[in-house]
């Protein structure tokens, strides 16, 4: 429960337009950031001690934003920024999108602080995707006020009026609706804050019309005592308006006001804010203003020792990006190269193999032109192979039937029935003129194939002579040679070439249009 009042705070407090938690993330009342927590140690101290008891990662998340904070309103900025990294990590894993939002917030603003406006619009840019993918009305509100704030850091106060006068027309309707008691009393001291701008820019009207509605609605109620840190803005105003109306005593009263809220809640970076303010009035007597000088350099010289070491600490961690990413690339170009080198050694080991399958095919060709080609006698070639055949082992058809369908098969091979576009087992029997049953014996036994597997064997014997022997053909698309062979498709007969021969169809021909090539031209030599 104690963790869940803490949370509370946290997005309440913040210097010059600090901001409350949206109300969905806390159930609490205006109490606990009035009392509980009085000063920016007592965020570090509950933190730091919340740490050490935290079981989980939500607790452990929660910790390091509370140190976060306390860091920031003591202006240790350097601190605030590590905490808030590690609690945002966090929170994006355990995927918190508002308490990311939060970090984020206070990380823009920390680093605008130091001076590093890269950073700082990064983390507000990303504050104000968070609040529109969640299409929080009030965390988009949250959203233009900080961007009023770092207008307001750069002195730039008419440029943060609108974003101001957008926050109060959200917070007046917050009011109607009767919100929380934190949204109320945020609404009631932006109302301080827009009277702040509007002195700025020297619009004391404005101004003065700012603080009567601030005076007449909320001055008298709960939200307003001197409990309340918000108070300062209050009384910074009435005293920047008392100066411009030559009241320099009731200008110093209310500076001193002012003053010594943030010092007892020990927000350094505000006051410091406080003191610049009340030193460009020149109300003091010459010794107080001395010794508030001398307080006031001594809070910038640890602002801009505190800006040096957050730049300092970006500067190391862009060279130590520099570095990881010079290491990534020497990386990638190792990886690059061994794969290049592999492709390479995969790619001529291919080669080599294709060659092979190549010249094994190309001889077979010219062996089987040289056989047809022989003297041999047909008809006792034909008995010597069937004998030999008859032999090898008892069969089921009689000798006289298996010799008859071995000179046929030998005619049918010869031809080119089989190069027909489906061409079925049917077709076979009837050209041979004899059974299923006998045919799928023969072409087991002798063949040792599927009537499939015969038939695609014969095609692509016929294109491989084809192409070997007519070399025009070697210009032929591979769905022209696939209706050559009597095959369904180019892409049936580029899988069933492939299987047969280890290679591929466009790659024998490529090999084939070479080797020709160089014998044309070893003859011309």
């Amino acid at each position: 429960m104690k963790t869940l009042r803490m949370l509370t705070f946290l997005f309440a407090v913040i210097c010059f337009g600090q901001n409350t938690v949206n109300k969905d993330i806390y159930k609490s009342t205006i109490d606990i950031y009035q009392q509980s927590f009085k000063t920016s140690d007592q965020f570090i101290i509950e933190g730091e001690k919340t740490l050490r008891l935290s079981k989980t990662d939500d607790e452990t998340s929660k910790s390091y934003l509370y140190i976060s904070v306390g860091h920031y309103l003591k202006g240790n900025f350097s601190k605030s920024i590590f905490y808030a990294k590690k609690a945002d990590l966090l929170f994006l894993r355990d995927h918190k999108e508002k308490e990311h939002f939060i970090t984020n917030y206070y990380l823009s603003l920390a680093y605008h602080k130091c001076g590093v406006m890269h950073e700082a619009t990064q983390y507000l840019n990303e504050a104000e995707k968070t609040a529109i993918r969640h299409n929080d009305p009030f965390l988009n509100a949250m959203t233009q006020k900080l961007k009023a704030i770092l207008l307001e850091n750069e002195k730039k106060y008419t440029e943060a009026i609108p974003y101001r006068i957008f926050c109060n027309s959200y917070f007046q309707t917050g009011l109607d609706k009767n919100f929380t008691q934190n949204v109320m009393s945020e609404f009631a001291f932006s109302k301080c804050y827009l009277a702040f701008d509007y002195l700025m820019i020297g619009d004391i009207e404005k101004a003065k019309k700012e603080i009567s509605i601030f005076e007449s609605k909320i001055a008298s109620s709960q939200f307003f005592n001197e409990l309340n840190w918000r108070a300062e803005i209050y009384y910074v105003c009435k005293a920047i308006i008392a100066a411009k109306e030559n009241d320099e005593k009731s200008a110093v009263l209310h500076f001193d006001k002012a003053i010594d809220i943030t010092r007892k809640s020990k927000m350094n970076e505000r006051l410091t804010v406080l003191l610049e303010q009340r030193l460009k009035l020149n109300i003091d007597a010459s010794e107080e203003r001395e010794v508030l000088f001398a307080e006031f350099l001594k809070r910038k010289d640890h602002f801009r020792k505190e800006s040096t070491k957050v730049i300092n600490q970006e500067i190391s961690r862009q060279d130590l990006n520099l570095i990881h990413q010079r290491e990534y690339k020497y990386i990638f170009i190792l990886v690059a190269v061994f794969l290049s080198l592999g492709v390479l050694i995969f790619k001529r080991r291919k080669r080599k193999k294709q060659k092979a399958y190549f010249e094994e095919i190309i001889e077979e060709l010219e062996n089987n032109k040289e056989t047809s080609n022989s003297v041999m006698d047909e008809e006792e070639k034909d008995e010597e192979t069937l004998s030999e055949c008859a032999d090898s082992k008892p069969h089921i058809i009689s000798e006289a039937t298996k010799t008859d369908l071995l000179k046929k098969l030998e005619k049918f091979e010869k031809g080119k029935a089989f190069t027909a576009k489906n061409f079925t087992l049917s077709n076979f029997v009837s050209i041979l003129d004899t059974n299923t049953k006998y045919i799928n014996s023969i072409l087991k036994e002798h063949h040792g194939k599927t009537f499939n597997e015969y038939i695609n064997d014969l095609r692509i014997k016929y294109i491989l002579e084809y192409l070997h022997e007519n070399p025009e053909s070697l210009k032929y698309k591979l769905s022209h040679l696939s209706d050559l062979g009597g095959f369904s498709s180019h892409s049936y007969f580029t899988k069933v070439f492939t299987q047969k021969n280890k290679i591929s169809p466009s790659k024998f021909i490529a090999s084939l249009k070479e080797k020709n090539k160089k014998e044309k031209k070893d003859y011309n030599e």
